[in-house]
């Protein structure tokens, strides 16, 4: 045991004043502030998972982080989380609070579902305390409480009673160890026995046990680490007991051979067990808070911090690191040199110095100011063995620790050494170039150099009469004349000369040659067309034509720099191109200055990166191991879009990826995606597709929505593109269902209506048949019947043309009568006209016989008139005309007598003959009156029928009787 600590303490000592030189670069620690996570302050336990998922316990609840969203579950009692532990084997997050434990796992849609075990445990045991550790092994799991361990195997939970408090506890090659105040003891089966040569430990307070080579390593709050094997102990001495008694050590981990303590006063502290190289993390170094309560390791040996408030995350597998932090900070970096022991740093607020390598005063850098340098920085240049400080306020000469004013020149950009004339040099100022020379050991200013009037703040010499000047939007070509006094021949460069954008042409000179930094790869200047054109074998030296914002000769090397890569590139003959490396910076560790990115080399693996946070230190991996990307992308959520958001898929710690089900009335989904903040570097773009289609154009944008998909299947993929040309890539499968009228049921139901629709048509065609016949029975009835009613009319018909025939006939016969009538009248009339024109012969014949016998034969003619008047004037002729009048005209005349018996018979016969429509002339003979006469008795009948001016008389013989 002696011989191990003389050792421990020899190699301490002697590697001692190792350790404190490079002690001053601190690794890049990334806070996260309480209220990122819920508000929950303390962390009482830290499980990563894989290289994404990370679970905390948490005061606020079990904390997840997937490296981009922070999650928060809280218990069934919202009580604190005290410890948490993710289980590959079972697929489950088992956590423990106070009174409380259970699990979580995912549910159908991936989201993370709560199941509380402690609710089934006998009253006895019900109430364990604080449940500040789960461990697992061979399908056991035990919770530790207070002063008990509850062991659960098939369903069955044992209460395993200890008789001390315990503090801690740990599950080592598949044996629970547990720390208490009574020292350490093992579980075997469901008993505790104490660990044997250990006694010593029964005074101290336990606060972890972790794995190292055969053993354990058991830490105390104040008395250091202790090796035990399972049959002796001894102390693991590390150089920083007197740290460890003055400031508490609360938590552990272990990872290979780096040990990592956290304290109650005093951070972090980092134990190489190979190097025995202690280095500290608090306050003065970017921890955000000194009270460590929770420590872990995590897949790529970076290490997480469980605060007093807040959780912090350092960096120790990355390249780079940094010199300060805030609040002790220097200011804004601009650019850096090493010259000799020293290291120089020019910031926004001043020139300071530190030795090389760093050292610490205290717990901080030991960095001065420059005395008389206060003040904007902008550049330190070598010219030969002389180094510059370009400033605001002009040219300063570096020694040692002073500076020494050159030339009475302000607002200096940068300086270069005239090429084949060491004793000259151009500086940049603001408005233009000086020619400076060196006299007599002394530097003078010759002139300021006719004809150049823009700011100068980056130029490069093609030869000693030709400067390259880089401007906001443009490079300037100027020459000069012989005595380099005058600017002769200027010529501007915009992006229509060649340059891909107009801006950020960064003039660079590499072998000698002039080549030009873009967004889009390296130019050069082709003096044939004077044009600007790609340079294909620069750029397939670094990175293809990605974004360079400077560029620089090392050593044979090639270095390139952007806001999100280094790339470093071989240019000696037999290796050049070869073993091309490509570092990503992350910004969310450091931000270069815009438009003043700078790298300074120390040496062949070390580089300064000014940035706006002051320094970082980048250390060129000896050994470049390239990290497994492959998964670091992930579909984060999906969505249903419409009509408003609704999560169906969550991305989970065991990568299950259910189908999700989609309704056709919701076929609009969108799609989170993203990248694990631990993934290399910024410069990253995605692209994305659906049932592998064509992939999208390069994006930045980490989300994606589809809308009015129609049913069916859809795979949706997304890849990453990383700046080194390395893929990740994941997908999700998802389904949109029909519409309800094309969905399965409702084909079903198609079935069913169109069997139904058969049977309905075989029945309705049975029934049509029945029908039919019935409807033929019903038809012969209806025929049979429309004959009858066809003969029926067909008889009545034949009925009504014997009626018509028969009343034609008797309109024949009225008419016939009614001619024979009118014929006897006509005739009655006539006779009478003869009768009557015969006797007016008579009475002249009559008138004419004179003498004796003339008596005689007047009295023959008055015989005969008197048989002629009689014959006129015979009744019986009336009597006969009227009878057959009454025949022919419905016994008008009796009608007539009946209404009117006062009418005389000319009167009488007067109407009949108006019935007859005959005129007043034909009327005047048959009455054997005048024509007058006849108007006579006209008007006498009018008055004797009571008949007014305007009324018809023949319309009242014939309408009206």
């Amino acid at each position: 045991m002696k011989k191990r600590i003389l050792y421990w303490l020899f190699t301490f000592f002697f590697l001692l004043p190792f350790v404190e030189t490079i002690a001053g670069w601190n690794n890049f620690i990334i806070n996260f502030d309480k209220s990122v996570y819920g508000k929950g302050a303390q962390t009482w336990q830290i499980a990563p998972y894989d290289d994404k998922w990370v679970y905390f316990a948490n005061k606020n609840g079990m904390v997840q982080f997937d490296g981009n969203v922070w999650s928060v579950f809280p218990l069934k009692n919202s009580s604190d989380v005290r410890s948490v532990l993710p289980s590959a084997t079972q697929k489950r997050i088992y956590v423990g609070g106070i009174n409380e434990f259970g699990y979580y796992e995912p549910n159908a849609e991936g989201s993370l579902a709560y199941h509380c075990m402690s609710d089934t445990l006998d009253g006895a045991i019900r109430y364990l305390g604080n449940v500040w550790g789960i461990h697992e092994a061979d399908n056991i799991l035990y919770m530790q409480g207070d002063n008990r361990v509850i062991k659960y195997l098939n369903g069955k939970y044992t209460a395993i009673e200890m008789e001390a408090k315990i503090d801690c506890s740990n599950m080592v090659n598949g044996i629970l160890y547990i720390g208490t105040d009574k020292g350490v003891w093992l579980l075997v089966g469901n008993t505790f026995f104490p660990l044997q040569g250990a006694d010593a430990l029964t005074s101290m307070r336990i606060r972890g046990i972790v794995p190292y080579k055969k053993g354990v390593l058991v830490v105390t709050a104040y008395n250091g680490l202790f090796y035990c094997d399972g049959r002796t102990m001894e102390p693991f001495i590390t150089g920083a007991e007197d740290f460890m008694r003055e400031n508490e050590v609360f938590c552990v981990a272990i990872k290979d051979d780096k040990i990592v303590l956290g304290t109650i006063h005093k951070g972090l502290l980092l134990i190489d067990c190979n190097t025995t190289q202690l280095k500290y993390f608090n306050e003065n170094n970017g921890l955000r808070n000194n009270t460590v309560l929770s420590v872990s390791f995590d897949a790529v040996g970076n290490l997480w911090a469980g605060l007093d408030s807040g959780i912090d995350y350092v960096c120790l597998s990355s390249p780079f690191t940094n010199l300060y932090s805030y609040p002790y900070s220097y200011g804004t970096g601009y650019t850096a040199a090493a010259e000799g022991d020293y290291l120089y740093l020019g910031t926004n607020r001043g020139l300071y110095y530190t030795h090389y390598p760093v050292r610490l005063n205290g717990n901080l850098p030991d960095i001065n100011p420059m005395p008389q340098s206060s003040g904007q920085v902008w550049n330190l240049c070598r010219i030969g063995d002389e180094l510059f400080c370009l400033h605001d306020r002009g040219i300063f000469l570096i020694k040692g620790t002073s500076v020494k004013r050159v030339t009475d020149i302000t607002g200096a950009w940068c300086c270069q050494p005239v090429v084949g004339h060491p004793d000259l040099m151009y500086v940049g100022v603001y408005n233009g170039i000086y020619l400076v020379a060196k006299k007599n050991g002394e530097w003078q200013v010759v002139c300021k150099i006719d004809g150049i009037a823009d700011s100068c703040r980056l130029f490069e010499q093609e030869n000693e009469k030709v400067i390259w000047v880089y401007n906001n939007d443009h490079v300037t070509r100027i020459e000069l004349n012989s005595d380099l006094t005058k600017a002769v021949r200027v010529r501007e460069y915009y992006a229509q000369d060649g340059f891909p954008v107009g801006r950020d042409m960064y003039v660079t000179k590499i072998e000698g040659r002039v080549y030009f930094a873009t967004p889009q790869g390296i130019y050069k200047y082709n003096p044939h067309k004077d044009v600007m054109e790609p340079c294909p074998d620069m750029n397939n030296l670094l990175n293809g034509t990605s974004v360079y914002s400077r560029l620089l000769e090392y050593n044979d090397r090639l270095l390139s720099l952007s806001p999100h890569e280094i790339c470093i590139a071989n240019l000696g003959t037999y290796k050049r191109g070869s073993n091309t490396s490509i570092n990503p910076i992350q910004q969310s560790l450091m931000e270069l200055v815009p438009n003043f990115e700078a790298i300074i080399p120390l040496s062949d693996s070390l580089m300064v990166i000014p940035n706006e946070e002051g320094f970082a230190l980048f250390s060129i991996p000896a050994v470049r191991e390239r990290q497994d990307h492959s998964h670091s992308l992930y579909i984060r959520n999906m969505y249903l879009s419409y009509p408003k958001d609704s999560l169906v898929y969550s991305a989970n710690f065991l990568g299950q990826k259910p189908i999700p089900m989609i309704s056709y009335s919701m076929n609009s989904v969108r799609f989170d995606y993203g990248l694990s903040m631990f993934a290399m570097g910024d410069d990253i773009h995605f692209q994305y597709r659906l049932n592998k289609g064509e992939w999208s154009d390069f994006t930045t944008v980490r989300t994606k929505e589809y809308s009015n998909l129609s049913e069916g299947e859809y795979t949706f993929e997304v890849k990453a593109v990383f700046p080194d040309g390395t893929t990740s890539s994941d997908e999700i499968t998802f389904r949109v269902l029909p519409p309800w009228y094309r969905s399965v049921p409702a084909y079903v139901c198609y079935i069913v209506l169109a069997l139904f629709a058969l049977w309905y048509v075989y029945r309705w065609d049975d029934i049509r048949v029945k029908r039919k016949k019935q409807q033929a029975v019903v038809e012969k009835d209806k025929e049979l019947h429309e004959m009858e009613k066809e003969y029926e009319e067909e008889k009545t018909r034949q009925e009504k043309q014997i009626m018509q025939l028969e009343k034609e006939k008797l309109e024949y016969d009225l008419q016939h009568k009614s001619q024979e009538m009118a014929n006897l009248m006509i005739n009655f009339v006539r006779k009478n006209e003869m009768l009557t024109e015969i006797k007016s012969e008579i009475f002249k014949v009559s008138s004419m016989l004179k003498g004796e016998g003339a008596r005689e034969g007047k009295q023959q003619l008055v015989l005969i008139n008197s048989k002629i008047d009689a014959n006129i004037q015979s009744d019986e002729v009336l009597k006969r005309i009227e009878d057959q009048f009454d025949l022919i005209h419905n016994n008008f005349m009796k009608r007539l007598h009946a209404k009117h018996p006062d009418l005389s018979n000319n009167e009488r016969m007067m109407c009949a003959y108006l019935k007859m429509n005959l005129s007043t002339k034909e009327i005047a003979p048959l009455l054997n009156i005048s024509v007058r006469g006849v108007e006579t008795i006209r008007y006498r009948l009018r008055k004797k029928f009571g008949l007014e001016r305007e009324d018809s008389f023949t319309d009242y013989l014939n309408n009206k009787l």
